[in-house]
């Protein structure tokens, strides 16, 4: 139950923001290396884009298709994702004949997803290597969140750019908390001395916020959506 195969030839003309809340720029030099690609597609590899939206939810039945506006969140990312003209192809993971019917109101592709890869316990990784034996020419996919609101193109175009010589590239915020831990019934400090407390602007931790998760299907068919390369 596929619909017919993207390939995406528009050019966005929006240019990414140094202040982004993603701060695309900050985690690129942490976690991958630039290419220096100046074009829209950097390379032949076929990268596409994947949804996982089963229907299952349980804290929030049919999570994917809430609207916000007037709109589903999963309709709202598909709409941003088809305006990056990086991506090769654009897929939506279902086991749900309504979220099927709403990939296909967008015009995407839509792979129907296992009862096994569909269940509460099983990892998104179960999924995305499902959906790559499937489709073999696929060279690498960009694993994007629907229920986050507030993708924007531009973070997609940096991350696609980004992937060319690296294995992965994904989303992070910027953390300014002091974490705390009980250990043995003993408060104690995770990620600065109480002696020396910094300040915000000396400090930070990125942490991953879930947004998206580009990766070579190298990496996936061992196992992981990420490594230090």
């Amino acid at each position: 139950m596929a619909h017919k195969e993207l390939n995406s030839t528009r050019v966005i003309d929006r240019t990414a923001t140094f202040h982004s809340i993603m701060y695309v720029w900050c985690f690129s030099v942490l976690f991958a290396t630039a290419s220096g690609c100046i074009h829209t597609k950097c390379n032949d590899k076929h990268l596409a884009v994947l949804i996982l939206a089963r229907g299952g939810s349980k804290a929030i039945p049919l999570k994917n298709l809430a609207k916000v506006g007037d709109k589903s969140l999963l309709s709202r990312s598909l709409q941003v994702i088809l305006e990056v003209a990086a991506f090769d192809s654009v897929w939506v993971s279902t086991d749900n004949f309504a979220i099927y019917e709403e990939a296909i109101k967008n015009d995407v592709n839509v792979h129907w997803r296992s009862a096994k890869s569909a269940t509460d316990e099983a990892p998104s990784i179960l999924a995305v290597q499902e959906f790559l034996i499937d489709h073999p020419y696929i060279d690498a996919v960009a694993l994007v969140q629907c229920t986050s609101p507030f993708l924007k193109g531009t973070y997609l175009q940096q991350a696609a750019m980004l992937l060319s010589g690296s294995d992965c590239v994904f989303s992070v915020t910027r953390s300014h908390n002091l974490r705390w831990k009980t250990i043995e019934g003993e408060l104690v400090p995770l990620n600065f001395d109480p002696k020396r407390r910094p300040r915000r602007q000396d400090f930070g931790e990125f942490v991953e916020n879930g947004m998206f998760y580009f990766s070579t299907r190298r990496l996936i068919e061992k196992g992981y959506l990420q490594n230090l390369r």
